[in-house]
């Protein structure tokens, strides 16, 4: 059975060309866990269409690594036909990206874009950070996307608030501050949820500043407001291994907390950062209060420690 929005996505083991290098590469989706996903897939090389979308999808690359997100592409040729066709086409010259050969349509089938015929429909998935599928949109061949609507949604999806028709980056949200306290403890309601967000701390912090760091005490639970922070931990040695980047509506702080233990990272802000934090005790209390709450903590922060390097 084909995945669905708000399911994650399985993990698939591809092979796929890259320009310049004297090999397919192999590599696991999963290995990009901690990044925005934007996979898009096309029928077929050699066509007429497809060039269009991977050298309008080329011309935006940037733009996509700017939003932390890895962009590949792929259709169910082979990593022999997409080298022929990549390095003698002057239009696809500035692909850079990975482009996946499912030769064996097993990627293909598992997100419900394989035809009968062996080809595969123009799919496009946006996958999340915890590699949880937030988009799709599936069109026929004779169509091709807008990709500027593809890094639309992806910054929508990014800001983790409600955007409403039409949201441009910039553009207003539906979800206010204490909003952000409902989406993380989606079962407090009414009173109890007017308290928790009358008792959480707004701090600030500027580009660059260390929120918290590895080895700190772990006195602190934060839900971001606004902006990005970054998250890393020392490798063995010594230097900063990136794990993941985390924004609006997303949270930090509660893997110390739960396993009594110091900071296991370092948090930094990317931008002007605002934050939501609550003490070590009030988030153990509405932990307490709310069973769901306590089994999603819980199986967040081992996920979270079992993904760190």
């Amino acid at each position: 059975m084909a995945v669905t929005v708000g399911q994650p996505v399985s993990d698939h083991t591809v092979q796929a060309y890259v320009r310049g290098e004297p090999a397919p590469i192999v590599f696991d989706l999963s290995s990009h866990r901690g990044s925005w996903i934007v996979l898009f897939f096309y029928p077929g090389d050699f066509t007429l269409i497809c060039p269009t979308e991977l050298a309008a999808f080329a011309n935006l690359h940037d733009d996509f690594l700017g939003e932390d997100a890895v962009l590949l592409a792929a259709s169910t040729n082979s990593c022999f036909s997409h080298k022929a066709w990549f390095e003698t086409d002057p239009r696809l010259a500035e692909v850079h990206y990975p482009v996946i050969a499912d030769s064996l349509c097993e990627l293909s089938r598992s997100l419900g874009v394989l035809q009968e015929d062996g080809t595969a429909h123009r799919g496009t998935f946006i996958i999340d950070p915890d590699g949880v599928l937030l988009h799709m949109s599936i069109t026929a061949h004779d169509v091709g996307r807008s990709v500027d609507e593809v890094l639309r949604v992806l910054r929508a999806f990014r800001t983790g608030a409600l955007c409403p028709a039409n949201w441009a980056p910039g553009d207003a949200t539906l979800t206010s501050e204490d909003d952000w306290l409902g989406k993380v403890f989606p079962d407090l309601v009414g009173p109890e949820l007017d308290s928790l967000g009358d008792q959480a701390q707004r701090v600030s912090f500027a580009a660059g500043d260390i929120i918290v760091a590895e080895g700190d005490p772990a006195d602190r639970f934060y839900v971001i407001a606004h902006g990005e922070v970054t998250i890393s931990r020392r490798s063995p040695e010594g230097d900063a291994m990136k794990l993941a980047t985390l924004g609006r509506g997303q949270f930090f702080g509660e893997v110390g907390i739960l396993a009594d233990t110091r900071r296991t990272a370092t948090v930094r802000a990317v931008g002007d950062v605002e934050l939501l934090g609550l003490s070590w005790q009030k988030f153990q209390e509405t932990l307490e209060r709310s069973d769901l709450a306590d089994r999603d903590f819980s199986e967040i922060a081992k996920e979270r420690i079992a993904f760190a390097p």
